[in-house]
Parts: structure tokens; sequence; C-alpha cells
């Protein structure tokens, strides 16, 4: 496999942002964008928020507001026509949408000089609704990360699938840490594994797994699986402080140290290796590291 750049993640992000603006009267998913940009069906969703500001979903739906609002303004046709044109199933729910993006009503918009603007503070991702075109400016700055990449071994491990907001998986951990307590096989290093990234999905369907390994074949409980986990390439860097600062270091990862690295994401879960827990160490002590999955090359066996 070649190496990556820079310059080759940007060009695949342009690629997927064009075929966004072509497709706007379309349905268009996150498969669709991880086809036209060759990231990652399991990372597309994470790169491409890190790399433009903005999800999938919330770009998609900016750009169809403000193709509408272009078209309330040169166009006179109806605005239930444009909202339909934009995906919303009534007049109603495409005004109240139309309102949240940009603060005045459809109506009102066509009469406004100059129009409200409807870019999110924080996208890189200017639209031309006349050319149909976008502008993409790539993160910019150092990274001033500490990567390692690793390979990580197989290891037997007791999980359980928890579904829900990220940040309430400790109960499973507790119910890990206690089973364990119980057995002969000593316990070893804690850890997660997440499957869904939160801007895309409702909280409440996030998948994760809280995991623990253990170091041989025991029965358990019907709550807990007994599975051979991680395996593989692994770009890792260590955090240091509470946990509600694991969101940015991952976006800086995704954003600004992976288009550089020359490396590519494979198509299995992050981990996060639990260093120490919040049983023994104050927030401020804590240690995760963040492990970014890599595919194999012809130079990193």
């Amino acid at each position: 496999m070649r190496t990556a750049t820079a310059d080759d993640y940007h060009r695949r992000l342009r690629q997927s942002l064009d075929f966004i603006v072509q497709h706007l009267g379309e349905p268009c998913g996150v498969e669709d964008i991880a086809a036209v940009s060759a990231f990652s069906r399991f990372h597309c969703q994470r790169m491409f928020r890190a790399m433009t500001g903005e999800s999938i979903t919330e770009l998609i739906r900016r750009l169809r507001l403000e193709n509408a609002g272009y078209r309330l303004r040169q166009e006179r046709t109806s605005i239930l026509e444009i909202a339909l044109d934009a995906g919303y199933g009534s007049e109603e729910s495409f005004s109240r949408a139309f309102r949240r993006g940009c603060g005045v009503s459809p109506g009102k918009y066509r009469k406004t000089w100059p129009p409200p603007t409807f870019s999110s503070p924080r996208t890189r991702v200017r639209y031309d609704p006349i050319q149909r075109s976008v502008e993409f400016d790539p993160p910019g700055g150092t990274s001033n990360l500490r990567v390692q990449i690793k390979n990580l071994p197989e290891i037997r491990a007791a999980r359980i699938r928890h579904v829900g907001p990220y940040n309430e998986v400790a109960p499973h951990f507790e119910r890990l840490l206690e089973w364990a307590a119980t057995i002969s096989s000593p316990a070893g290093m804690i850890f997660s594994m997440s499957y869904d990234d939160p801007s895309e999905m409702d909280a409440k369907q996030l998948r994760s797994d809280a995991c623990i390994q253990i170091q041989d074949e025991v029965p358990a409980p019907c709550d807990i699986a007994i599975d051979t986990l991680l395996g593989g390439r692994y770009a890792i860097h260590r955090v240091q402080g509470p946990y509600d600062r694991l969101p940015q270091a991952y976006q800086r990862l995704y954003a600004l140290w992976l288009p550089r690295s020359g490396e590519e994401l494979d198509d299995r879960p992050c981990v996060e290796i639990y260093q120490n827990t919040p049983r023994e160490s104050r927030p401020a002590d804590l240690l995760t590291d963040l492990c970014l999955p890599l595919r194999r090359t012809d130079h990193h066996p």
C-alpha cells in the first residue's frame, strides 16, 4: 500500500464534498461518502467531522438549506416545493429547520438584505450556491501529539456490550471487576471498544464494549461474553487527565496527526486502554491510551 499524505487525505475529502454537492437532492449517507473518499467505513464519520468541523449529516442539512435559501431569493417557486426538493416532508418542518439554520423564516429570508448566513462557526466548508461548488480549508496547525505505533497482541477478554451514551458505561466495568474478583484467573488490562460516532447517532444508540483481560478460559454468566480481542497495528496516544479531554484528543488525531502520518485506518474499532481508574486516581492523574487501528502494510508487519 502506498504511503498516504496530507494532500492525499485532503484531496479525498474534497472528492466527497463534491459528491455531496452533486447529489444534494438525493439520499446520501456514510456508505456513499466512504466509497467516494476511500476512507475506512468504520472511521469515515469521525474523519469527516474532524477535518470539516461538521458531521456528514450536519453538512448535508446545511448545504440543502443554503441551496433552498438561494432558490427562495432567485425563484418564485413556492416554499412547499422548495421544502420538498430539500428533503423535507412538509413546509412546517422545513420552516423550523430553516429558522434554526439562519434565524429567520423562509418568507422573511426572501425579503431580508443582506441575507443571513447559514455557515456553522466550526465549519471549514463554504458553499457557493450559484456555482454549486464548495471550498474546503484543511485543518491547520501542528498536532503536538506524541504517538507510538505498536503491534498489540490478541488477548482473551471478558466484555459487556453497552448501548447508550459512552459516559454511562462505568457500571459495566464495575460489574466486570466484581465478577473478575470471584474467578481464579487474574484480571489484566481494562479497556473499552467504541463502534459509533456520537456526532452521527443518537446517544441512546451508541454501542461500546466494556472489557477486561483474563488469562484463562473460564465460564461466565450470561451477561458477560468471553472473546479474543485486539490484535494488530495501532497508533497509540496517551492522554493524562479527566475523560472529558478524550473527544478533543481524538479530534486532533483524526484531523492533524493521521493525514500527516503516512498511515491508513483499518476497519476495526478504536480502543481506549485505561492505565488507571477513578477508583484509585484523581481525575487529573487518569491515564488513557487512545488506540487507532492501522492497516497492515508491506513495511509494517
